[in-house]
């Protein structure tokens, strides 16, 4: 009975050395950790490359010559083109908006002065311009109830280059046979852009702002249609005005005046990604 007994007790424990075993504390390897999945960014950007069929009005004036009124269509501005440079580039989530737009061009061309009651009546010149814009701006998005629509009010900047040289063909007592002038300066603007997806493929594309200061003034609108080829290119065909004047006096002489219209249709080849 004794040898049973210790049999029965010595059996007890080994069954039991697992379990106690097993309550014992132990250190355990640190848990692999989860990769975290990457969040696709929501920004989009888009590259354009644009063409501006524009013809040019306005007119500039410098120093003591009068006012020189000019106008080239956009077959004579191909005629009298010396360069040009087009593009733009925009950014957006959403809900923020952000954009810069390029424009550079030279032209040139002989006029005659035809105010009569001016001393150079009947005078020919030659006129030379050259001109830069850029224009940037910043916004933010305005709840509307159309799902399909995008519109953003925003602030901005436009950059204007000018610079000007007029040379007269017959030279006159009193003034000088050739003046020119560089100006730039730099206008606030406001306004919106939308963006309307009619579906997958077609979209409709608007801008327009308004500004200056207290001898400037700017403004511009524009819309185009578009179609996507793929998710990363698209095309634009659509029409635009802009329009700018700064006029620049010291003591009572008029040292610069300049006004001009830019308008006509533009197409775009269009890079998102």
């Amino acid at each position: 009975m004794r040898l049973m007994a210790k049999a029965t007790l010595i059996a007890g424990v080994v069954c039991a050395a697992p379990a106690l075993c097993a309550d014992l504390p132990t250190k355990k390897p640190a848990p692999v950790p989860i990769p975290e999945p990457a969040i696709p960014s929501t920004w989009r950007f888009e590259l354009t490359a644009y063409g501006w069929a524009s013809s040019l009005a306005g007119n500039v004036g410098i120093r003591q010559l009068p006012t020189l009124p000019y106008y080239f269509s956009f077959g004579k501005v191909l005629e009298h083109l010396d360069g040009v440079f087009m593009g733009a580039a925009t950014a957006s989530n959403g809900t923020f908006i952000g954009g810069l737009d390029l424009v550079w061009a030279r032209v040139s061309g002989d006029y005659t002065f035809e105010d009569p009651a001016s001393r150079l009546f009947g005078v020919q010149a030659s006129l030379k311009i050259s001109e830069a814009t850029a224009t940037g701006f910043g916004g933010v998005r305005i709840p509307v109830g159309a799902p399909n629509l995008e519109l953003y009010g925003i602030l901005g900047a436009r950059y204007f280059y000018t610079g000007a040289s007029l040379t007269l063909a017959h030279p006159l007592v009193g003034f000088q046979p050739s003046v020119s002038r560089d100006k730039d300066w730099i206008d606030p603007v406001a306004g919106f852009v939308a963006r309307y997806r009619i579906d997958p493929k077609w979209f409709i594309n608007s801008e327009a702002d308004i500004g200056g200061l207290s001898d400037s003034a700017t403004g511009q609108v524009l819309a185009a249609v578009g179609y996507n080829w793929t998710s990363n290119i698209a095309t634009t065909l659509g029409y635009r005005v802009l329009y700018a004047y700064e006029r620049q006096d010291t003591g009572g002489n008029r040292i610069f005046r300049y006004q001009q219209w830019m308008y006509g249709p533009f197409v775009g080849l269009k890079f998102g990604f």
